[in-house]
């Protein structure tokens, strides 16, 4: 007789940084996420295949790099001949649905969903109606392939509003809003409201089922401010980052594009005049806070459900989100084409469908791109042979673990590793990059690329950057012929 198949929660934020959760950094106030990981395993070195949400996303749905999947950037999107593991789950019996943020963008693959509610707004758009235009999630890759406006869009139509500024309106040039409309019209609110109706009312009985419940926070812009999760949080009282711009002007000179659009920049003496100041990190920071203890008390909510409805216990659920979010660091903020630890490194919770499971911190590497032969294996259906194989089950099933000693990561045509001790990242095709001693220097602050100190463990994790580069390759661990030498 086959063992009783788990329901499966996939819980995602987006843009949350690995320190934005209470048990984390005690700055945030996310108490059911902190309750949470005392019951799960608490991956503490969990890092995304890329900075920027749609090839995150493609990585996580089809547990393939975004090398290997066809989507190294912003403006890219998944080919139909991949395949994700929610197509994978649905054939094997699960039904499957989501609620919140995907960015397919233009993709015309097949999702694998039972049931859609997709909504990737971050905020309300500044017209509000019924029609779809060309520019109406504004920058191209955040363009809509269906032939209605999200249900969050036809919630505020059907209450009255018109027009964004109706319910928020910018507070100042550097990306941070009040939201003064009520609660319940935040798109992360209104996400988690969805989710908890969905688990209330339309969740099967008869089969297991997999709900991807994906919250647009708390990615820019930083609406928190006026929501009253902004009352917890104090601006003076919000710790300022251990680096600032003087920081970024001793790495690669991509890193300036990012500084520019936050002030002037003074070549001379490596400052910003008119850049982000303390005042406007810490006003940022609350803002951010703010969107992230609203959701952690949506995630509460949602849980709740499940105990009351009697599946908590049987429910897998894993939390993270896509990528992070630099939030003052070196004197910056959202996310680019850069592979610092800020933008990598995420939160990432899996909460066993065991009774009373005692939670643990983990602190080995994980990849966002293991979910989902995670999610596979967990449903008992079997794992493609192309893509990432390890699931992360073998971390609370007790069959002995298979520990990665270091993490691979990509950003387009940029490359990178990291281990316990060091940090590369690869640039195509120049004659600059960045190193970084992560034990002596866990900011990122000091580019060693050209110390003739690290030129060793520089040449020894460029080794270890080709082997995984060469094992991404299609069908890489097929044997060369019958009777062939083992190399």
């Amino acid at each position: 007789m086959m063992k009783k198949r788990p329901n499966i929660l996939f819980l995602m934020t987006d843009e949350q940084r690995y320190d934005a959760v209470g048990y984390v950094n005690p700055q945030v106030l996310t108490p059911h996420l902190d309750a949470m990981a005392r019951e799960s395993v608490c991956f503490l070195n969990a890092y995304t295949a890329n900075p920027s949400c749609i090839p995150a996303r493609a990585a996580i749905f089809t547990g393939r790099y975004p090398s290997q999947c066809g989507v190294p950037g912003y403006m890219s999107f998944l080919p139909e001949k991949e395949t994700t593991f929610m197509k994978l789950l649905r054939d094997g019996g699960y039904y499957t649905a989501v609620i919140g943020k995907q960015h397919f963008w233009k993709s015309k693959i097949e999702k694998g969903y039972d049931y859609e509610d997709i909504v990737d707004e971050h905020f309300p758009p500044e017209v509000i109606s019924d029609k779809i235009t060309e520019g109406y999630f504004g920058q191209p890759a955040n363009k809509t392939v269906s032939d209605r406006v999200s249900s969050y869009v036809t919630c505020l139509m059907e209450n009255g509003f018109t027009e964004g500024s109706q319910l928020y309106r910018q507070i100042n040039d550097k990306g941070v809003y009040e939201f003064f409309a009520d609660e319940k019209y935040h798109v992360d609110s209104y996400i988690g409201t969805r989710g908890k109706q969905w688990l209330e009312k339309e969740a099967p009985a008869d089969r297991p089922w997999f709900l991807t419940l994906s919250f647009p926070g708390p990615h820019m812009p930083f609406d928190g401010i006026g929501l009253p999760d902004a009352e917890g949080y104090h601006e003076e009282e919000m710790e300022l980052p251990d680096t600032n711009i003087r920081d970024i002007f001793n790495k690669p000179p991509h890193y300036l594009d990012i500084a520019k659009k936050f002030g002037q920049l003074d070549l001379k003496n490596h400052t910003s005049p008119d850049g982000l100041t303390a005042e406007d990190i810490r006003l940022m920071k609350k803002a951010y806070y703010a969107k992230m203890t609203l959701i952690d008390r949506k995630i509460g909510e949602v849980l709740d459900t499940l105990k009351k409805r009697g599946m908590y216990e049987d429910t897998l659920i894993l939390f993270t989100s896509d990528h992070g979010e630099y939030m003052g660091d070196f004197g910056v903020a959202t996310k680019a084409q850069y592979c610092s630890e800020a933008l990598m490194r995420v939160p990432f919770l899996l909460k066993p469908p065991v009774a009373d499971f005692k939670g643990y911190p983990e602190d080995s590497f994980i990849s966002s791109v293991e979910i989902a032969a995670t999610f596979l294996t967990a449903a008992g259906l079997p794992v493609p042979e192309n893509i990432s194989p390890r699931s992360l089950t073998q971390f609370y099933q007790g069959d002995g673990k298979e520990l990665w000693e270091d993490i691979y990561m990509e950003a387009r045509d940029i490359r990178a590793i990291r281990d316990s001790h060091y940090k590369l990242i690869y640039y195509q095709n120049r004659d600059y990059g960045e190193f970084y001693d992560l034990s002596n220097d866990p900011h990122e602050k000091y580019n060693l690329w050209d110390d003739p100190g690290v030129q060793k463990e520089k040449a020894r994790l460029m080794c270890r950057l080709a082997d995984h580069m060469i094992g991404l390759g299609e069908n890489s661990r097929q044997v060369w012929n019958i009777g062939a030498p083992q190399i």
